[in-house]
């Protein structure tokens, strides 16, 4: 016969119940978070990408830097490349129609004036086979300047791959390059403005803030340039 269990007393709390023991579950795996950048995602088609990132860069820039991703190289400068030399590309090609155009009613002009504007036509023709290079050339200037003025304002240390994404992405104000005649100046105005609000949401920086650190960018950008055009041009004078 089973043990007679022990009477409790009236004042005697209530025995407690056994805890049921839970079956063991196995970890469950949750996959990784999508990019949340279009162009980044491998499982979306490379035109459908750019043009969805186009889309939220040029309708939602504050929302799209602020859900910017802070690493990777790649794939921004690939954005960054194509983008601003399409952008670039079509820019000079009004440009070319223009002289090209212009060329054709200068039979009452003087021999200089054609010849200023073949040698422009030639110049516009060289820089269009050089596109990319020079585009390379300037996102690495732009970042470098950008970063460089971070620096200066009191920004926080450690921020060149965010910053190097920011400038590569801010580029997608290119586009308006293929607008006739107004297009260049939009594209560049377009430029500052997704650069500006890439400052607001990639570093959280105040708008004044954004908009020192985006004009003291500006003058280091120049800087930059000039050394770097001076060291060219005496490298070529003194090779030569």
């Amino acid at each position: 016969m089973p043990p007679d269990e022990p009477e409790l007393g009236p004042g005697a709390p209530p025995p407690e119940p056994e805890a049921a023991t839970a079956p063991e579950q196995e970890a469950e795996v949750t996959p990784a978070p999508p990019p949340t950048i279009p162009w980044e995602d491998a499982e979306i088609g490379r035109l459908r990408g750019l043009v969805r990132t186009l889309g939220q860069l040029l309708c939602h820039p504050r929302n799209f830097f602020q859900n910017l991703p802070r690493e990777g190289w790649g794939e921004a400068l690939a954005f960054g490349l194509i983008v601003r030399t399409a952008g670039l590309l079509a820019c000079l090609y009004w440009q070319l129609v223009f002289y090209l155009q212009l060329g054709r009613h200068l039979g009452e002009l003087s021999a200089l004036a054609r010849q200023f504007v073949n040698l422009g036509a030639g110049i516009i023709i060289t820089v269009m086979l050089l596109a990319p290079s020079i585009m390379l050339l300037n996102l690495a200037v732009s970042s470098l300047g950008l970063w460089a003025a971070v620096l200066l304002s009191g920004g926080p240390q450690g921020q060149f791959p965010a910053i190097w994404r920011l400038t590569c992405y801010a580029q997608g104000a290119l586009v308006a390059g293929f607008l006739p005649v107004l297009g260049g100046p939009v594209a560049g105005f377009g430029t500052l403005v997704l650069t500006y609000q890439g400052l607001r949401g990639v570093l959280g920086f105040t708008s004044g803030r954004a908009l020192g650190t985006l004009c003291l960018s500006l003058g280091l950008q120049v800087l930059l340039s000039l050394l770097l055009l001076g060291s060219l041009t005496r490298f070529w004078f003194f090779s030569g």
